[in-house]
């Protein structure tokens, strides 16, 4: 009896024991789920907030570009991705589909609408596991109209979310300046080139939020607090840009693109009094909407090349700042020796006994290696050249600027710096050093943005202005070098290599320039007529100069 006793008081133990161990071992989880911030590696907070929160992007609207006059040159519009619903959730308990039904159908239709073609429309369609696909990409930034169309084929499961695309009305019009953006994975624009890049901080403004409770199928829940940051819409800038200049700055280029043929050609029109571009074009251009681009390197501020005689104003320049020049002086023009070289004039045969003003006006080589032997030095060129800007950048607003080099050592190599070969430089960096004539010898910086404008407030948070950058020359130096370059134009016709730019009622000084190129493949200077760089910097008119030209075509 006793041991029967024993037995049945163990058991009883036993079936104590069980239920509490089991307590227990409930009681430590429920004290890790509540303590704990990660089970399974799983945050909890974040778990439970995502089964019932949703948050949608209010995208911030980029800023658009205007002329100085107010004409849109970029700007964002609406457009659509059109987005297919793959899960047959979505269709549960109603008398419509609301997912995609018939794949194969479905691709068939779609494909001659958005460009692409069935079989990678049917890949996107028979994905697994999947609520929802986005057809791209050429479902990616279509139309109002295309998105009209796509609705009108009244496919189930097919929908659009509405982003923006960014949009250049004028198509190639100004094109390396603006430059482009791109459409990012996660819907953001980023500025890819010209002033969509150096200024897409300012462009791109501040993406908002909008928290909200959500129900099973996704929909928000009615009378739920929300939480919302409003969207911070980008700045406009308004650029220099003259829209009538540039429209014929635009026109002439294409038509002796077009006419010639060269590798490349660009035109710079600025306002001579402050620096602002009115007009800049070059081609080949692009146009941003379709990206058809050859080169993304900007002419203006990326291109450097050895520019040829339009140097040889500057190097006169120098020589008049010094104050060592006398232009009635006379020399042997021709052919002249540097050691074991030979320094000749364009047409290698000279032009007799000349004084330098007219080794100015003839563009004569051999006037500028006389002027470096006999009125300044290396020392006096390079620091002079550097003065204006040349061998540095000169901080335009346009992303990718180069600098230029101004390397010279040897007596031939200053001899060739001084008419524009062997040293290299940019179109910018000229438009730079020709302000300095317009305005008294004083330096001015070139600018392309007029202001940048918060478009909500009309807030003008920034204002391009004249800059003054340095005295180089004196008002004496500057009336002798517009003189000369009167002459290049408006000289007797012997003299006058620049004659053919003459212009009724406008009266025009400028340089010519002719320059060799190197062959990058052997080093070497290229030959034959048409392997030339030629170039022309003008200012008009004459006594007071109120806008500078420069011109440059390469082959």
């Amino acid at each position: 009896m006793k041991r029967r006793g024993n037995n049945k008081l163990s058991i009883n133990k036993f079936v104590f024991v069980i239920p509490f161990f089991l307590f227990l071992l409930i009681c430590i989880q429920m004290a890790n789920l509540s303590l704990s911030t990660k089970v399974d590696g799983i945050n909890l907070r974040e778990f439970s907030n995502n089964r019932n929160t949703r948050q949608e992007t209010l995208y911030a609207n980029r800023g658009t570009i205007f002329t100085s006059a107010g004409e849109i040159l970029a700007q964002n519009v609406d457009s659509y991705t059109v987005i297919a619903y793959l899960s047959e959730k979505r269709s549960e308990g109603l008398d419509e589909p609301r997912h995609v039904v018939d794949k194969e159908g479905t691709a068939k239709a779609l494909a001659p609408l958005i460009n692409m073609t069935e079989e990678d429309i049917l890949k996107l369609l028979n994905k697994k596991n999947l609520y929802q696909v986005e057809l791209r990409p050429g479902g990616r930034g279509i139309t109002e109209l295309k998105k009209e169309e796509i609705e009108k084929l009244q496919l189930p499961g097919i929908d659009f979310i509405q982003t923006f695309k960014r949009y250049y009305p004028n198509n190639d019009f100004l094109a390396y300046t603006l430059g482009y953006v791109r459409m990012t994975e996660d819907s953001k624009i980023i500025g890819e080139m010209g002033i969509e890049k150096y200024f897409n901080d300012y462009l791109s403004g501040k993406d908002g939020y909008l928290k909200y409770q959500k129900d099973l199928k996704g929909y928000k829940i009615p009378n739920t607090k929300e939480i919302r940051e409003e969207q911070e819409d980008g700045m406009d800038i308004y650029l220099t840009i003259d829209e009538n200049i540039q429209l014929f700055t635009e026109r002439i280029v294409k038509e002796a693109y077009e006419t010639y043929q060269p590798e490349w050609m660009l035109a710079v029109v600025a306002e001579a009094k402050t620096g602002r571009i009115l007009g800049t074009t070059s081609a080949p251009s692009f146009d941003p909407n379709i990206k058809n681009i050859k080169s993304y390197l900007n002419p203006l501020v990326s291109y450097t090349y050895e520019p040829g005689s339009t140097m040889k104003t500057f190097t006169y320049m120098a020589a008049l700042e010094k104050g060592t020049y006398k232009g009635d002086e006379t020399f042997e023009s021709g052919r002249i020796e540097i050691g074991d070289d030979i320094i000749s004039d364009w047409n290698n045969t000279g032009w007799g006994t000349i004084t330098y003003d007219q080794g100015y006006t003839l563009s004569s080589n051999v006037a500028i290696t006389n002027i470096l032997n006999k009125f300044i030095n290396r020392t006096d060129l390079r620091a002079y050249f550097e003065k204006l800007g040349f061998g540095r950048k000169t901080n335009f607003t346009l992303p990718n600027e180069e600098s230029g080099k101004l390397n010279f050592k040897y007596e031939v190599e200053v001899a060739n710096a001084g008419f524009g070969q062997g040293i290299t430089t940019t179109p910018i960096q000229h438009v730079q050093a020709l302000t300095s004539i317009a305005n008294n010898g004083t330096l001015l910086k070139p600018y392309i943005v007029d202001k940048i404008v918060n478009p909500k407030t009309g807030e003008v948070v920034f204002k391009g202005q004249k800059e003054e950058i340095a005295k180089v020359a004196s008002k004496e130096t500057i009336s002798k070098i517009k003189d000369l370059m009167y002459q290049v134009i408006y000289g007797e016709p012997v003299y006058a290599t620049g004659a053919s730019y003459k212009v009724d009622g406008c009266e025009i000084i400028g340089k010519t320039g002719t320059a060799q190129f190197v062959n990058p493949n052997t080093g070497k200077y290229e030959t034959g007529s048409t392997n030339y760089l030629r170039s022309f910097a003008g200012l008009f008119p004459k006594d007071d100069p109120e806008v500078i030209v420069y011109v440059v075509v390469k082959r």
